[in-house]
């Protein structure tokens, strides 16, 4: 009699977790609705299929690729699936979940989540946020409409940065401790798994390292560069590219991250680096893509904006510039810990 409540007792709490889950998932891409990483999330809102590069990984990624300039000038279509310390747990999770919506040709996968140490508590962490809603989202109770009873969901909020976030702080070089060129077994694991599935795709995956004065090294670049080779992988590494980057110039936190300058030498050099390895089309003028042609106009109007210090951008309310704000200061801590 005892085993039966104790089987009863458990039935009903996970039909109670799976209930929760559904209820407190957010049925909207806003911020308003309790979505974390807003940006990334977007991607949710393509139109299907039509995005043919994703690059994966932390806050080296958003800060340092601007999709929009990379399509103006060649009409790649690209997006930022990144968000500030992803783990690769959170980069397998995510990637698993683009593949629903979109085909992409070419993953990029930046390399430093490979050294970011992560203990056990870390790991089921990283799953319990992933796989069981209801504890990631529990915050969500006061703010719970009818809406969250439904399993319908309205991802249609876009991003027309793509994932890339602008900063046009400059704060010039400082100096960093020499990082470790340790492997972490941890991601091992979720790096096979990561390989399996983009074969499984038939995507092509390419690893990569960003500019970042802070955790970049020559003992880190030959490691992976071995690491990948041996495994039979593309690596190709922006700190060791004629990008000119300028650490006192374009960096938007001492050479952790680039700000807009930076991004623009980074973004150049990786448009010119697809299209001199790589196959992808011109989708420019093609009517499947009008919503890339939408976002470059209004990319341009808030960079234009930006640039001419005026205080809001179109479409950008004040509460969108705040969450940016507590964005940047989660980034100045992203990558901690290496």
């Amino acid at each position: 009699m005892k085993y039966i409540k104790i089987i009863i007792f458990n039935g009903i709490l996970i039909v109670a977790l799976l209930i929760g889950s559904v209820v407190f998932t957010p049925k909207t891409n806003k911020k308003a609705f309790g979505v974390d990483y807003v940006t990334s999330n977007k991607i949710f809102s393509e139109t299907k299929n039509t995005v043919d590069v994703i690059a994966l990984g932390d806050s080296l990624v958003y800060s340092s690729l601007s999709p929009m300039l990379i399509y103006e000038k060649h009409g790649y279509t690209i997006y930022n699936a990144s968000t500030p310390a992803q783990s690769i747990y959170q980069s397998y999770s995510l990637l698993k979940k683009i593949y629903k919506t979109q085909k992409p040709k070419y993953i990029f996968f930046e390399a430093e989540s490979l050294y970011r140490r992560y203990s056990f508590e870390d790991d089921i962490q990283n799953r319990i946020g992933v796989n069981i809603p209801i504890l990631r989202y529990h915050n969500r109770w006061k703010n719970l409409t009818l809406q969250d009873f439904s399993t319908q969901y309205q991802l249609s909020d876009r991003d027309y940065l793509k994932g890339f976030r602008y900063y046009d702080k400059v704060v010039p070089l400082m100096k960093h401790k020499k990082p470790k060129a340790k492997l972490q077994p941890y991601a091992f694991s979720y790096l096979d798994k990561i390989m399996a599935l983009t074969k499984a795709h038939q995507t092509k995956l390419i690893f990569m390292s960003l500019p970042c004065a802070k955790t970049w090294s020559l003992e880190r670049h030959n490691q992976l560069e071995k690491f990948f080779k041996e495994k039979g992988y593309d690596f190709v590494d922006f700190n060791t590219l004629p990008l000119n980057i300028d650490w006192n110039m374009d960096s938007r936190d001492g050479g952790d991250h680039l700000n807009y300058n930076g991004a623009k030498k980074a973004s150049k050099y990786f448009g010119k680096y697809l299209a001199e390895n790589y196959d992808l089309e011109d989708h420019r003028k093609d009517p499947k893509y009008a919503n890339y042609e939408l976002s470059l106009v209004l990319y341009k109007q808030r960079i234009k904006q930006k640039e001419m210090k005026t205080d809001a951008a179109p479409n950008i309310d004040k509460k969108e510039q705040d969450d940016d704000q507590k964005q940047e200061n989660q980034d100045l801590i992203s990558n901690e810990g290496q």
